[in-house]
């Protein structure tokens, strides 16, 4: 793969040649941005499976705490989140970290995408449980898993040779709103992946959970009935593949 970068000693640029291995490159083209092939995509998908995860009380964990201590848990918190789903979410078509949390979609949802949704879950939020969240009380991730339609595209980066990939839709929208009705170590579901019969979950119809529920803008009627939830407990371990 050649890259063109900037030489900092002078204006003009350089090309460096950096060999990667096939498994780093298809990595690299799940990410926001790729090398310019003069194609750029406008796909919509309809079942797209979105995971999104954020971490709980990390704003209370920001103000308590010194700044190399801040420093140090972000970078082993993202760089651990990203080895996660590079090596167990590898049907994923695109994942973008968003500060303390992340974004995954798979193109089309089905069992295998919803299997490996669930593993990068449950295998991190075990990893921050039994190692890096431990020293620090409050700290947990949390989530939503949906099944909805997105649309994805590509437009020209400003960086010459790049362009840059995203998506939008619904789907994320559902994702990031529901996620923030789930505590520590808890993956919100929404109604159309929960019908599939794949995941075992419980229902929350609680007042404050549908006070909270119904207070946010932009979602469809049949998504403000109840809160759904994964049961871990229920799903008598993940085999995968």
């Amino acid at each position: 793969m050649e890259i063109l970068t900037n030489n900092p000693e002078s204006t003009s640029s350089k090309n460096i040649n950096l060999e990667l291995d096939a498994g780093a490159v298809e990595g690299l083209m799940k990410m926001p941005v790729d090398m310019f092939d003069g194609v750029y995509l406008g796909e919509a998908h309809s079942t797209a499976l979105v995971l999104c995860v954020d971490v709980r009380n990390f704003s209370d964990f920001l103000c308590s705490h010194q700044d190399d201590t801040v420093f140090k848990l972000i970078k082993e918190f993202t760089s651990n989140l990203l080895s996660c789903i590079n090596q167990f979410a590898y049907g994923c078509s695109y994942y973008k970290l968003l500060g303390d949390g992340a974004l995954v979609i798979w193109d089309e949802t089905g069992e295998n995408s919803i299997k490996e949704a669930l593993y990068v879950f449950d295998s991190y939020t075990d990893f921050l449980n039994e190692e890096l969240f431990k020293p620090f009380d409050g700290l947990g991730l949390g989530g939503a898993l949906v099944e909805e339609k997105v649309f994805k595209y590509e437009i020209s980066a400003e960086v010459s040779q790049l362009k840059y990939r995203d998506y939008v839709g619904y789907g994320i929208n559902l994702a990031c709103r529901l996620q923030e009705l789930a505590g520590q170590n808890e993956l919100a579901l929404n109604e159309t992946l929960a019908k599939t019969g794949i995941i075992p979950f419980r229902v929350d119809k609680s007042p404050r959970m549908l006070k909270e529920l119904h207070s946010f803008k932009g979602l469809r009627e049949e998504d403000r009935e109840r809160v759904l939830f994964y049961n871990k407990d229920a799903h008598g371990g993940i085999t995968f593949f």
